[in-house]
């Protein structure tokens, strides 16, 4: 038994859960596995994302396929592999052209014609020897095992079998072999010779129909569910700066806006948002909108799921963050170092509030030290002048309290530097304020940091 840990299974539960969560819906998979819709994804090249059809190669022959049919995605997931994939055009060529399949015999036709002619799994070569030359089923999965260990010499043995069967020494038939079941020995011998070379490579059917179940499953929920379906692949990657950005150019390419991560906003992993689900007149649910996914504190570089996690927890017991400081005053007894908080200024997390970045950067330790210090030096219970008065008394008390090392804003080209390097890629709108606060500058930038609104 071939027990799988697979991401591909955690995706899927997440994805539903998404949808429960945003849409109220709950998602139920179409048991035919035939829905066109699925299979355009393939048809149209669309597959990243998709389990087991992903790579360059996968994605060009199912193009190239037009697969319409859960038959062909087991197919596919066979015939993609070294050795089989040599039947790929023959394959192709039958999918496409119907009626005009190749045959070493016509006894092969019953066993090969649902994959046009071509060998694909283990099952189909221990039906031809039983059927053409008479193996019992135990029999015939040895022959299959053989041919894949490349026993050479248990295969010349069978070989003869095959072809011209066996018998006891009484004279009594065991196996009847091709011969004694009409097929001629030129065509037994060049038949036993394609299972032999097809054997070493053979995949077994069971094993490939379950990976395709997988896959259209992940086709289903990306076609139907696009924001939810990327929102838990980037999340099953979360912190991989080397695969996120992948993700994100496919969400780009389906039409979903990435936002950027903010404090007050994003939660640990990547969220979806602005959803909305519509009731049509006849009662089914109907999505009216795609959706867009929020980035996620959890993938931002140097961070880490515990502190952001801690950082969500007071925000949502607590309430949002009012400011800068607010923030590093509610989260000073937390893990959260100041490599942390410098790589959630650098990714732009705090641009909801009045200071610029680089002002972030250029004073968040003297901060964060002026309240460890005094966290250190004062008594529990002690009340002091900043905390006494209303909300916005405590802000301009604030400003005194702690001390901002004031900077115009970075150039546009360092911030997206910046964001590249804790993201992984060049996320939109990207803040550029100058140093006073009665003349600060937004200048909103697209996903690709090229096209610029003012």
């Amino acid at each position: 038994m071939d027990f799988l840990g697979l991401r591909t299974l955690t995706v899927i539960q997440d994805t539903i859960d998404l949808v429960k969560q945003n849409r109220g819906i709950d998602v139920e998979f179409d048991q035919e596995m035939a829905d066109p819709k699925v299979y355009k994804l393939w048809q149209e090249g669309k597959s990243c994302g998709i389990f087991q059809f992903e790579s360059q190669g996968m994605t060009n022959f199912m193009k190239e396929l037009k697969p319409d049919c859960l038959e062909d995605l087991i197919a596919g997931v066979s015939l993609y592999r070294p050795g089989p994939m040599d039947q790929i055009p023959r394959y192709v060529k039958g999918k496409l052209h119907p009626g005009h399949n190749e045959y070493t015999h016509p006894s092969l036709e019953p066993i090969l014609n649902v994959t046009y002619g071509c060998m694909v799994y283990q099952e189909q070569v221990m039906q031809i020897v039983r059927d053409l030359a008479g193996y019992s089923l135990g029999r015939a999965d040895l022959v299959r095992r053989a041919m894949g260990k490349k026993k050479l010499d248990v295969m010349a043995k069978e070989r003869e079998i095959f072809i011209h069967g066996q018998v006891d020494e009484e004279g009594n038939v065991i196996v009847p072999g091709c011969v004694r079941n009409g097929i001629d020995e030129k065509s037994a011998d060049k038949i036993f010779d394609e299972m032999a070379e097809f054997a070493k490579y053979a995949f077994n059917k069971s094993h490939a129909a379950c990976y395709a179940v997988v896959a259209y499953r992940t086709a289903y929920l990306k076609a139907y569910y696009p924001a939810e379906f990327m929102a838990a692949t980037l999340n099953s990657f979360l912190g991989n700066l080397d695969k996120i950005p992948q993700y994100i150019d496919e969400c780009k390419a389906l039409g979903i806006e990435i936002l950027k991560p903010e404090i007050n906003k994003s939660n640990t992993k990547f969220t979806v948002e602005d959803v909305e689900t519509i009731q049509s007149e006849s009662g089914n649910n109907s999505i009216s909108n795609i959706g867009k996914i929020r980035f996620g504190l959890g993938s931002i570089k140097n961070v880490g799921t515990a502190p952001v996690n801690s950082i969500v927890k007071e925000r949502n017991e607590n309430g949002e963050y009012k400011s800068f400081t607010d923030f590093c005053e509610r989260i000073a007894d937390e893990a959260v170092n100041k490599k942390c908080v410098e790589s959630l200024i650098k990714a732009g997390v705090f641009d909801e509030f009045e200071q610029t970045r680089s002002t972030l950067l250029a004073s968040f330790e003297t901060i964060i030290d002026t309240i460890q210090s005094g966290k250190k030096k004062g008594f529990k219970g002690q009340v002091s002048m900043f905390d006494l008065g209303t909300e916005e008394e405590q802000e301009e008390l604030n400003e005194i309290k702690y001390t901002f090392e004031e900077h115009e804003e970075l150039q546009n080209k360092e911030l997206l530097s910046l964001e590249k390097e804790m993201l992984g890629i060049y996320i939109s709108r990207t803040s550029i304020r100058k140093n006073k606060k009665s003349d600060r500058i937004t200048n909103n930038y697209k996903y690709n940091g090229i096209k610029k609104h003012r």
